[in-house]
This record gives structure tokens, sequence and C-alpha cells, in this order.
């Protein structure tokens, strides 16, 4: 069985744990003076206030992942495809497997599936009222990381803005980021921000970010014996604006070379396409997996 990337791979763990916390970026940022200072345009990135994440949360999408492992010459080995439906339950994030190889799941499967739902429904509907108040102070705890995080991603390296370009119709400014020798990390995991260098996409009107990619340029070990990410593994993620409101992912490609468990070497490559961004609104009570679908309104991008 084919393990799947966003597993082990620690960049990925970086790459979306920055795409979290920009993803809850306010679209329009106050009015600053235009500046040429490339890590001036990425600290105004990092600053503009969060406070829309609560909009990224009223929207459901398709992921289609893509998975190939390949062999030591980059020939496809072996294919997995497969769709989730992501959405927000009891305000987690909640991804229900839907294809398989593109074709719809099997009897087998689709019960498994509701199961699952069931069983995740059951938990937050039976929660007490001080579980809920610490789960909710715990999201908020995870945000406030994301966000010091960030901060430290504009200490890690040195910015150079080399050009512009337009993504997804939006004027961009093109920085390349290469980690500083001196950087000291404060917060968990910020010590592999000294093994990635980086390019990045910025909107010039906001300083939303609409495309970053990430490559390791020195073998980062994840977990004592778990795994370990080789030197030239990339990542891309790409953001797209959705109903002129919100920025939420598009694509997140991985091309990597991993060990697990120091046991065996794996050629990975694996695209993530979301789609279908449809805003809903619910009510507060929590429905079985039967239900869900007939009290979901939905109004297309």
């Amino acid at each position: 069985m084919v393990m799947r990337c966003r597993k082990f791979c620690p960049v990925v763990f970086l790459v979306i744990s920055v795409t979290m916390a920009l993803t809850a970026q306010e679209t329009a940022a106050p009015a600053l003076p235009p500046t040429a200072d490339a890590k001036e345009i990425v600290r105004r990135s990092v600053e503009i206030d969060h406070h829309n994440f609560e909009r990224a949360r009223n929207y459901t999408c398709r992921r289609r992942e893509v998975e190939r492992e390949l062999d030591k010459n980059g020939g496809v080995k072996s294919t997995h495809i497969n769709t989730f439906e992501m959405m927000f339950l009891s305000g987690e994030p909640y991804s229900r497997l839907v294809q398989k190889d593109d074709h719809p799941l099997s009897e087998k499967d689709r019960k498994k599936e509701e199961e699952k739902m069931e069983k995740f429904i059951a938990k937050h509907r039976d929660e007490s009222a001080k579980d809920h108040e610490k789960r909710l102070a715990k999201e908020e705890k995870e945000r406030q990381e994301g966000r010091l995080f960030l901060r430290d991603v504009i200490n890690a390296f040195d910015f150079k803005l080399v050009g512009e370009e337009q993504l997804e119709g939006k004027d961009t400014y093109v920085i390349e980021a290469v980690p500083r020798r001196d950087f000291h990390p404060t917060q968990p995991h910020a010590d592999l921000l000294e093994k990635v260098r980086g390019k990045l996409w910025i909107e010039k009107q906001d300083y939303n970010w609409v495309k970053a990619d990430v490559e390791t340029i020195d073998t980062i070990s994840f977990g004592l014996f778990l795994a370990r990410l080789h030197k030239g593994s990339r990542l891309t993620f790409e953001q797209t604006k959705v109903n002129d409101e919100v920025w939420l992912m598009r694509r997140l490609a991985i091309n990597a070379g991993a060990r697990l468990a120091l046991l065996k070497n794996l050629l990975m490559d694996q695209e993530d396409t979301f789609s279908d961004y449809k805003k809903f609104s619910a009510g507060t009570r929590i429905v079985g997996f039967s239900e869900l679908e007939p009290v979901k309104k939905t109004e297309p991008q």
C-alpha cells in the first residue's frame, strides 16, 4: 500500500501550516504606501488580519488527489486517485471519500464512509460544554501558533524581489527566499526553514499569497526514526480568490524522495486539485449522514 505524502512529509506540514494561516487573511488590507522592499512585502502579507477564517469555514469543495509512486528513473510504478468532499462539520474540517480512481465507491466503501461520518457527528453531538470549550481553545491556540510561525518565516530568510507576474488574474510580486545562516527559530518545526528555499508570488493589491514554490536544500529528518526527506524534493501550492471574498487552495503538488522508518526509499509524486467551491449555510443541529445532503444549501462559485 502506498504511504500518502501528507502523512510523513515535514515540508507538507510546513507549507500547509503556512497556507492555513494565510487562507485566513482578510482580502482587503489597510492602505499602505507602495514599497519595493521584499522583506516588507512579505511582512505585510503575514501581518494582514486573520478574521476571514470564518469565511473559509463557509465553503465546501472537492479535492482530487492523484498519487504516483515512481521508480528510480522517475517512471510511474503505480497510480492511486482518490476524490474527497471537503467541508466543515461542527467547526472542524472533514474529508469524505466519494470516489476511487474516478469511479463511485463500492457499497462496502460507501458504508465505511457513512460509519466514519456518523462517528464523527456523534462525537460532537455528545460533546459536553467543557469539552466544547477545550476544543475551541485548542483551535485558537493552533491559529495563534500558525501566526507566530509565520513571523519566524519573516526572520528565517533573505528575501529578494526578482520581478512581477500576473497569476489568477492578479498582478503579483515575485520574491525569492534564501535561508539566513544567523536564523534562530522560536516556534516548533521552524528549524526546518533553514533547510528549504523558495519563491513566493504575492498579489500587489492586498498582499495575499497566490503561489509558493518550495525546495529542500538539505535532507530533513522528521521524528527520530520515522522519515527522512531527501534534498531536492519540491512542493508547490497555489490559491485562488473565490466569490471575490476569500482566498482558498487551488492546487498542491509534491515531488518528494523519502525514506520511511529508515527502511524503504520512496519516490513520490502527488498532485491535489481543489475545485467546485460552494458556499453553504447550515443550522447548528448536527445531523446524520443520510440527512446531510438535504439540509445543505449551496450557491455556485
